[in-house]
């Protein structure tokens, strides 16, 4: 499971820009890899702690990720297809489109057969035999 961000800049989810810069640069310092050449887990711990500001520091980013976690990135996809199936009359409140997006639900197959009333086969499906001359 990725970090949270916040976790990673030590700062509370109410913390101003003011406070997420400073933590930034505090943990910058420390971490940069010419503070700590060679050190392999200084360069990956930087490496995270630039993502995170880079999310947190960008008001629309830090929206997103407020909202939808670290599925942040596809929350404009999410909205897309919430947006396209309310306008077909799908009913989207009592539906989760988070495991669409991070690889952890069916996917399109389980929406498709939902809306469809259509079941899962197991195995090939029957079909006609052919004999080749």
């Amino acid at each position: 499971m990725a970090k949270d961000y916040y976790d990673v800049l030590g700062v509370q989810r109410s913390a101003s820009e003011k406070e997420i810069k400073q933590a930034y640069r505090k943990l910058a310092r420390k971490w940069h890899p010419d503070v700590n050449p060679g050190n392999k887990e200084a360069e990956e711990r930087f490496k995270e702690i630039n993502r995170a500001y880079e999310v947190l520091s960008s008001k629309e980013n830090r929206a997103k990720y407020d909202r939808y976690g670290e599925n942040w990135e596809q929350a404009e996809a999410y909205e897309k297809a919430r947006q396209q199936a309310e306008a077909s009359g799908f009913r989207t409140e009592s539906f989760d489109f988070g495991g669409v997006f991070s690889g952890n639900g069916g996917g399109f197959e389980d929406i498709l057969g939902g809306i469809f009333g259509g079941r899962r086969r197991a195995g090939p499906m029957r079909g006609l035999n052919v004999e080749q001359p």
